[in-house]
């Protein structure tokens, strides 16, 4: 029988072991030691490039990549065992599987054979650059699957290894409410699978699936946990940073800030929606020690103080109440209280995207909520909706775009925004997609209709312009002639001197008129003068002849 001490020397030995593998930007491997709390060695890849994600699985080989190359490392021996180059892309996740296999993702999910380098399969992947890979561990050789996640995207796609089924898309999707940071999956043997996914936001969704074929719908997660702390004034939200399933199906957590660290085990409660824990934050503990080894007294004060110096008392002075507290005054209070223009503005919520009502109109098939998204012509918003979409709409959402670019000319335009944001991001999942040339036959059809018109259009708009600036220049032509002034200005000196001369030759006038006038008046007397000489004549001469 061994003594105490040789085996308490051999658990200490084990725990020397006991490391942890990190990689650097400077293309090392660390290997970092609990026990010694230090560094103890360092492998160079020589390969100038960053390490950009990391597998290990307790072994003597760990996995690693540096931009599209894969790095192979014997941490036995502490080399570079071997590396080849794996595409053009990048490689943003990498993880080791049983059978001599290896799992790397970028955008696309490749499976590989590690002995002979060469693409097993290929998966469809995500819409972003895939951060998250989990191998789960299955009850039976054909009950393979893993699990992936991407920085941008609140879904997680569960995917099928199984030789038997050459499936490419995702046999189940997990949503949540956040991009997950981490994920931890345990698989009983007469028990679902159990995934605890953390969120960005500081929440643990508990999932519990049967994986035994594809599900239509996404599945939402049985129960929440969430953590809280309870100041007395008000609650404040404790984030989780950390949770990893045990193997009696209790869950470790550990919550807190990065200096202020708590771990605890907690029992999953799945029938639930929230659980909501209340703890104590260890920020205000670590106060409420330092305020508690400060000693001090307050002095007690009665009614028979005398105060030295006169106590004058402002509106704007803080009162104490007799308990030693401070009392507020009312006039700051109101002040406290009054909105200004500034605050009431910036508190108007902004929508930068209808992620949630497009696809909520693309289920129910509602014209109505369709037209009214579809209309937006805003690129920022056209572009942060098309990234949020999951991926089972992308392609209902490319048959409804095909009628709107068919349509008239105000919905083809903003179809045709839309379309061109959603071939952008979404490059990737449609080449993968078999039916392609079908969903996009439609569409080319109807560019090339409209570009066989394109000249005699410009033809036509030409000749519109000429008249249309012919007939303007005659307008203001006739405009210009038929306008009368708005304003004429007269000054008094010239009126003056023109009434003088209108007065001047209203005299003359009359004057001319009164000469005519005595003109005629002395021509008739004449006239009527010579007329009675002339009778007198007459007279004359028949009284001659009478006498005779």
């Amino acid at each position: 029988v061994q003594s105490p001490k040789k085996k308490k020397r051999r658990e200490s030995s084990e725990s020397s072991k006991t490391y942890i593998i990190l990689g650097t930007t400077a293309g090392l491997l660390l290997g970092y030691s609990i026990a010694n709390a230090s560094v103890t060695f360092k492998i160079n890849s020589k390969v100038n490039q960053g390490i950009s994600s990391l597998s290990w699985n307790g072994g003597n080989t760990a996995y690693s990549s540096a931009n599209h190359i894969i790095l192979c490392w014997d941490l036995e021996r502490q080399t570079l065992k071997d590396k080849w180059n794996c595409g053009n892309d990048k490689i943003t996740a990498i993880k080791e599987i049983p059978e001599n296999r290896i799992i790397v993702a970028s955008k696309i999910i490749r499976l590989l054979n590690i002995s002979s380098r060469e693409v097993i399969r290929t998966f469809t992947g995500h819409s972003s650059d895939v951060c998250l890979l989990e191998y789960i561990q299955p009850k039976t050789n054909s009950d393979a699957y893993f699990i992936s996640g991407s920085k941008n995207d609140r879904l997680l796609n569960c995917w099928t290894l199984s030789e038997d089924n050459s499936e490419k898309n995702a046999i189940a999707s997990f949503l949540m409410d956040d991009v997950a940071q981490n994920i931890s999956i345990i698989n009983g043997s007469d028990s679902p699978t159990n995934m605890a996914a953390l969120t960005r936001n500081g929440l643990v969704h508990i999932y519990q699936h049967i994986l035994n074929g594809k599900c239509n719908k996404p599945l939402k997660p049985k129960t929440t946990i969430q953590i809280a702390s309870d100041t007395g004034q008000n609650v404040v939200p404790v984030p989780i940073v950390g949770a990893q399933f045990q193997k009696d199906l209790s869950l470790l957590i550990c919550h807190g800030s990065q200096m202020f660290l708590t771990f605890e085990n907690i029992t999953v409660n799945i029938h639930e929606k929230l659980q909501c824990l209340v703890r104590s934050d260890p920020k205000t503990l670590k106060a409420a020690k330092q305020s508690e080894s400060i000693k001090f007294r307050m002095p007690l004060v009665d009614n028979n103080v005398q105060y030295l110096t006169p106590h004058t008392s402002t509106p704007s002075a803080v009162k104490r109440k007799p308990d030693g507290s401070q009392e507020i005054p009312m006039e700051q209070r109101l002040e406290n209280l009054t909105l200004t223009k500034s605050d009431i503005t910036s508190k108007v919520p902004k929508m930068d995207n209808v992620a949630q009502l497009l696809v909520q109109g693309l289920h129910s098939k509602d014209k109505h909520i369709l037209r009214n998204v579809l209309i937006k012509r805003d690129e920022s918003v056209i572009r942060s909706t098309i990234k949020r979409l999951p991926m089972p709409v992308i392609v209902p959402l490319l048959q409804e775009l095909t009628s709107c670019v068919q349509g008239k000319t105000a919905m083809s335009y903003t179809g045709s925004l839309w379309l061109k944001n959603l071939l952008q991001i979404h490059a990737g999942l449609l080449l993968s997609n078999p039916q392609l040339s079908e969903l996009l036959d439609p569409i080319l059809g109807s560019i090339q209709s409209r570009l066989l018109l394109q000249t005699p259009l410009s033809r036509l708009r030409g000749r519109l312009d000429l008249l249309m600036t012919q007939i303007n220049n005659a307008t203001m032509q006739e405009s210009n002639e038929n306008d009368e002034p708005l304003l004429s200005y007269v000054d008094k000196d010239s009126s003056d001197s023109e009434n003088e001369n209108s007065d001047m030759v209203q005299n003359e006038a009359q004057s001319e008129s009164e000469n005519e006038w005595t003109e005629e008046e002395s021509d008739g007397e004449n006239v009527e003068n010579h007329k009675s000489g002339a009778s007198e004549d007459e007279d004359d001469d028949q009284d001659s002849e009478m006498s005779t």
